[in-house]
């Protein structure tokens, strides 16, 4: 099974890649395809997870080197060289010459060896290492000289995974956050239209937590599906969690809010989008949509429930909605003109991840909680309420990390945002005056 993850910072939020290929090549110097079906994944999402690509035999043995077939692909800046307050959001390209494909080279250190019944193969690209670009802007509102210019030299790692009997992370087996469109779901068997125009297929059982606008039961053919899954011995991958965002709207858009209004309408950055005739399928894409007093609120939870030993209630509704958190809102049209802004019947509170900087930590009763300063480019920094945060752990969390996290430390969290009850004495840990943010997390990583 090869899979795709991504290491990214808040700078490149949406990142469209072009893939065209993957080739192993063997020790005797023999190519052998992995991937020969083109792609388009969003990766600007899915730093830190993986997610997976195509599912194919290839012989045992012993693999020297991996080579990464791409075409011209966008990503998305968020720039603030147009001077002090400026925030702009720009579509950038990464253009191949005559739009032909490009391949590059990665030799690998250790040598890889395939053998059994079933491996994962994990590529993950360094987005930060592997794009600059020349800022549209430079100070002022002109354009800067050669303003938007892009080079892309692939730096990315190729590792070979066996799978977990219960994998946790993207090191051992485990796919998160996957986006599709159920295409089939009976006898244990379903089957999606991913978002990166690929067809998977997911094998369900009696543990396959199903939640979500359909409640406990299966996703209908037609719906939309965030789903979570584990690399199984024999290849196949086990949907450990499908929630249901929609069973009946035209579109699907998922991505961080930059603009919520009068707890009515909600702009969001449309990082992944699924639908017919999407105006735009790459880059920025921004929809808005509007709620109903009808409209259904929902938290896609890892394990379909609360995590225990929270000190508080996390809820989503209408009033809780603030920019920067990561939601999908299906809609049955898009906001093409005018006022015609549709509306949502169901918003859907999903993981996102963020890298910060560990301000202070705290334990009580056996309950740790960080409060960590956002990297300036996050959204919840540039749109939402401010730049420090707080953290919660739990038994569920899962961690990797070297060495325990005190003041200073950088981490990368995978969590969920969600708004503390007023009840709760926030104004004992920050003086803002906005309305509070904080996160609960399944993982932290250093």
């Amino acid at each position: 099974m090869l899979l795709i993850a991504a290491t990214n910072d808040a700078k490149i939020p949406i990142f469209k890649f072009n893939v065209q290929g993957v080739t192993l090549v063997s020790s005797s110097g023999t190519p052998v395809p992995l991937l020969t079906t083109p792609q388009l994944v969003e990766l600007g999402s899915i730093s830190g997870v993986a997610r997976p690509l195509v599912a194919t035999d290839i012989p045992e043995g012993t693999y020297t080197s991996v080579q990464l077939t791409y075409g011209p692909s966008t990503f998305v800046v968020i720039d603030r060289s147009g001077g002090a307050g400026t925030i702009e959001v720009g579509n950038y390209d990464i253009a191949t010459k005559a739009n032909q494909p490009v391949t590059v080279n990665l030799p690998l250190s250790t040598p890889l060896l395939i053998k059994g019944t079933a491996m994962g193969l994990l590529l993950d690209l360094n987005i930060p290492q592997s794009t600059t670009f020349t800022p549209y802007l430079a100070g002022s509102s002109n354009p800067a000289p050669g303003g938007g210019q892009t080079t892309f030299n692939p730096v990315f790692s190729f590792l070979g995974i066996s799978p977990a009997a219960s994998p946790a992370t993207l090191q051992d087996g485990k796919v998160e956050d996957v986006h599709g469109q159920v295409t089939a779901n009976s006898a244990g068997a379903l089957t999606i239209a991913a978002d990166s125009g690929t067809t998977l297929n997911f094998t369900t059982s009696s543990s396959t937590i199903f939640a979500g606008a359909n409640g406990a039961a299966p996703s209908p053919v037609n719906s939309f599906v965030d789903l979570d899954a584990a690399l199984q011995p024999d290849g196949s991958l086990l949907a450990t969690r499908v929630q249901t965002e929609s069973t009946s709207q035209q579109y699907n858009i998922v991505g961080q809010i930059v603009q919520y209004t009068q707890q009515l309408y909600l702009e969001n950055m449309g990082r992944e989008q699924q639908g017919p005739n999407l105006p735009n399928g790459t880059g920025f894409y921004s929809n808005n949509a509007q709620l109903d007093p009808s409209s259904q609120f929902e938290i896609a939870w890892p394990n379909g429930t609360v995590p225990a030993g929270l000190p508080f209630t996390p809820s989503l509704n209408a009033g809780s909605i603030l920019p920067g958190q990561n939601l999908a809102n299906p809609v049955d049209a898009l906001q093409t003109s005018g006022n015609n802004i549709p509306v949502t019947n169901i918003v859907t509170l999903e993981p996102q991840t963020i890298d910060a900087t560990v301000v202070a930590a705290s334990s009580v009763n056996g309950q740790t909680s960080y409060q960590v300063d956002l990297f300036p480019d996050d959204l919840i920094t540039l749109f939402g309420p401010g730049q420090q945060v707080v953290v919660y752990v739990t038994a569920a969390t899962h961690t990797i990390a070297t060495s325990t996290l005190t003041t200073g430390s950088v981490a990368r969290f995978r969590a969920f945002s969600s708004m503390m009850e007023a009840r709760f004495a926030w104004s004992r840990q920050r003086s803002r005056t906005a309305s509070p943010v904080l996160r609960f997390t399944d993982r932290f990583e250093r």
